[in-house]
């Protein structure tokens, strides 16, 4: 089964190291307030995503010295870590779960990367750009939000918020921002994805915009024709084409031997031949001569 564009970045961005001392802590900080809930003396962080419940494992291991294991629950399909009592206690102090100064947490802007991997790689996901250009972090509580939305505009990124069933969703939709979110997650080769995309989709909307302004040329020219044609016939039918003078006479026998032409591919056809605009006035004058019949 092929894995949801979401997951393929999940899984490399679980593998990614860390960038400074802090780092590592950022990320779990990241993690938690989007995977986690806080219950009582308790801490479960749940993820549907083997390769993020590893990295997390990891994370609690090699930063807080934490050796806590998680259970696959097979009728939800996800990984769970149950952390209770006193190492849930550290764990909501040392990540600033209640609040706190962002600076303390993400001293440095590696950091600020890493929160936002962390975030992503708990509660966010990203729609395939074959589809549309959607990315969104999803959390229980409105302040973790707020925090996503924070570290987006030190990064000079802006990000809207919105409530849905009891969840806050931070989302980006322009393809600037969500290629540039992917950028500092260090998911490099999904932002090359969406350039790859984004020039395909460009390119096919131009043809599109050519092939419809052709079509709707080839409309106008078919109507203008058949009006020509009318025209041409009421004539024949009623004093014959010999009524109109020689160059007129001419331009009616051609346009009925040949409706599907341009004007340049009539005027083409004359000896002497003449311009568009030349054929056009004679064209004119005949559908001038038929109304007054």
């Amino acid at each position: 089964m092929r894995l949801s564009f979401t997951n393929e970045i999940k899984n490399k961005l679980s593998e990614k190291s860390y960038e400074c001392g802090y780092c590592g802590m950022a990320q779990l900080a990241g993690i938690v307030r989007f995977a986690g809930m806080t219950y009582g003396m308790h801490i479960n962080i749940t993820t549907e995503n083997h390769q993020v419940a590893e990295c997390v494992k990891r994370l609690l291991r090699d930063c807080m010295g934490i050796e806590a294991d998680y259970e696959y629950w097979e009728k939800a399909k996800y990984y769970r870590f149950e952390l209770g009592n006193a190492i849930a206690d550290m764990v909501y102090t040392e990540l600033m779960l209640g609040g706190g100064e962002l600076a303390e947490l993400m001293p440095f802007d590696c950091c600020r990367r890493a929160f936002l991997t962390g975030a992503f790689l708990g509660g966010g996901s990203i729609n395939d750009p074959q589809r549309s250009y959607h990315f969104e972090f999803d959390t229980k509580k409105k302040e973790y939000g707020e925090t996503v939305m924070q570290v987006l505009r030190d990064m000079d990124i802006a990000a809207k918020m919105t409530e849905r069933k009891g969840r806050y969703v931070v989302y980006l939709k322009d393809f600037e921002s969500i290629t540039a979110v992917l950028g500092l997650i260090g998911a490099d080769f999904a932002a090359l994805q969406f350039y790859s995309v984004s020039v395909e989709k460009e390119l096919r909307n131009d043809v599109n915009r050519k092939v419809n302004c052709e079509n709707a040329n080839l409309d106008k020219l078919a109507q203008a024709a058949s009006k020509q044609i009318h025209a041409i016939t009421k004539i024949q039918k009623t004093v014959g084409l010999a009524a109109l003078s020689d160059t007129l006479r001419e331009m009616a026998e051609l346009r009925l031997e040949y409706p599907e032409d341009s004007l340049k591919e009539l005027g083409e056809r004359l000896s002497p031949p003449i311009g568009k605009s030349g054929v056009n006035h004679r064209l004119d004058r005949i559908m001038e001569f038929a109304a007054r019949l």
